[in-house]
């Protein structure tokens, strides 16, 4: 049996953009990206023919999933589709008995209601062969400042801001950026009540505050094509701010503390979430415990914010 043989089979959902980095972080953590599938045959095929070039990869192009699961035999799914597609790609997955590796929000469609949520995430909490990872990976930031300054005992206010050159407009942005704010939130202080919500929205940005039980959240949300790439979050008032250098393999990622001007090293957070998800597929803990709970508390609190403090 070959090398390749060897390494755990993966196929990527999502042609264009984000899934081409899911094709390069799942070989360089050691899987075998095994299968891309696309909107069409032909985006799929280009994809695959641009991955061979610029990685050595060879992954089979598809654009119907049931026949690419057949045909390949994947050990689990990376799913960067549009948010549209992920209820019914994941429910697939699932019914098929297959991991997946989730690009946020868990989902999301344009007609969605808080009702129509809480149904859809009931059909998926009650699935018995369910195993979910969301990439929410900007987490992992907090992780290391938490390792280096300690966790505080209080926690009064927060904030997070995120600048992207993403193609979202107006309350779209939201939807795209606000999984990364709540995983933060979420991982600071668990889930705890939404109140006092307050919004402004205009073309590029979006901005809300909110507390959050005893502590004040402010989120700062811009997106512009030819716009600044910028990531800070502050506990307390003490901010972090995201510094990235190089590109591709070149790429390193460190956090700067503004109050020492210290550098705290850090790992690329997209590589780590692909590695660790790659774990426990190979320690076979897949079925002890996912993800789920967590995207789903995600997918609520960005529904209350999207339709409303309720």
């Amino acid at each position: 049996m070959t090398s390749l043989e060897m390494r755990p089979r993966v196929a990527i959902l999502g042609a264009r953009g984000i899934g081409q980095v899911h094709a390069r972080l799942f070989q360089k953590s050691g899987a075998n990206v095994c299968a891309i599938m696309g909107s069409t045959m032909q985006t799929a095929q280009q994809t695959a023919e641009l991955l061979n070039r610029s990685l050595g990869i060879s992954p089979k192009p598809f654009d119907n999933l049931e026949a690419l699961i057949k045909e390949t035999q994947p050990v689990a799914l990376s799913i960067c589709t549009p948010a549209e597609c992920h209820f019914e790609q994941i429910l697939t997955a699932f019914d098929m008995g297959l991991p997946v590796f989730c690009e946020k929000p868990l989902f999301w469609e344009k007609n969605l209601s808080p009702e129509k949520l809480k149904t859809k995430l009931t059909v998926l909490s009650r699935h018995r062969q369910r195993y979910l990872f969301i990439n929410t990976s900007n987490a992992y930031f907090l992780e290391k400042v938490t390792e280096k300054i300690g966790r505080p005992s209080s926690v009064k206010s927060f904030s997070f801001k995120f600048y992207t050159q993403g193609p979202h407009r107006e309350k779209d942005i939201a939807v795209d950026l606000l999984p990364h704010g709540f995983s933060l939130l979420i991982k600071l202080l668990e889930s705890k009540k939404i109140t006092g919500l307050s919004q402004k929205v205009e073309s590029n940005s979006y901005q809300c505050e909110f507390n959050y039980a005893n502590c004040k959240v402010f989120f700062d949300f811009q997106e512009k094509k030819d716009g600044p790439k910028h990531l800070a979050f502050s506990i307390n008032d003490h901010e972090f701010t995201r510094v990235q250098e190089g590109q591709g393999e070149t790429y390193r990622v460190y956090l700067k503390d503004s109050l020492t001007g210290e550098k705290i090293e850090a790992e690329d957070p997209f590589q780590v979430y692909v590695s660790r998800f790659l774990s426990q597929l190979e320690s076979g803990r897949v079925r002890g415990g996912d993800g789920f709970d967590e995207g789903a508390t995600n997918l609520r609190m960005m529904s209350q914010i999207y339709f409303g403090d309720r």
